[in-house]
């Protein structure tokens, strides 16, 4: 699902290291003209094409935007024949895998690392080299940007999106729909749907 930069990533992993797995049969992308090549795979078409389809499937967001993501899935989730799978990188490190639990549709990508003791929810994307600490929390629909560092005890509610490069340096919880700027230091608790940035971050009052 996604056909543009992070669609074409997962897309990549997929071929490169799920072939024994998955069949991958192309992108759906609502902006893209239906049957065009991208990266050597066929944009099968939109949102419609996939919800005509009767066969079983399985569906991979590659879609950094949450609230986009949840949109989608809204549309989608009546379908019985749709599945989402959980895709790990085999270079990601689950340390504790016991005690580490997740919901599905969730993308693990290379280098991450997660410790134990953590729960997340659903089509949460956990990009390039992140850490996530023991204890935290994740709910669903959440994007963690490449090289973001996630310490023991936080709290990460529903569709919260953080930048590349960020750090929560506590327990800190991020609200529901908040946004962490990219590089920014975090050592505070996040309201729902505000945007914080900076070192240490700061609310941004956008217009």
């Amino acid at each position: 699902m996604g056909a543009g930069g992070l669609g074409r990533e997962v897309a990549a992993m997929l071929n490169s290291y799920f072939k024994d797995q998955y069949s991958l049969l192309g992108y759906i992308d609502d902006g893209k003209v239906p049957n065009d090549k991208v990266n050597g795979l066929y944009v099968l078409g939109g949102m419609d094409w996939l919800l005509a389809q009767t066969q079983t499937l399985c569906v991979v967001f590659g879609i950094g935007q949450p609230a986009v993501c949840r949109k989608l899935y809204e549309r989608l989730k009546h379908k019985n024949n749709l599945s989402y799978p959980n895709i790990i990188h085999p270079h990601a490190r689950i340390h504790a895998p016991p005690f580490v639990s997740m919901g599905q549709g969730n993308v693990i990508c290379d280098a991450s690392i997660l410790t134990t003791n953590i729960s997340m929810g659903d089509f949460n994307l956990i990009n390039l080299s992140c850490t996530i600490g023991h204890d935290a929390v994740l709910g669903s629909f959440c994007s963690i940007m490449p090289g973001v560092n996630i310490s023991g005890g936080a709290q990460l509610k529903n569709g919260v999106y953080v930048g590349t490069g960020a750090k929560l340096i506590k327990a800190t919880t991020l609200g529901k729909d908040s946004i962490v700027g990219a590089g920014s230091v975090v050592n505070t608790d996040v309201p729902d749907g505000k945007t914080y940035a900076g070192v240490p971050a700061k609310e941004l009052k956008l217009p």
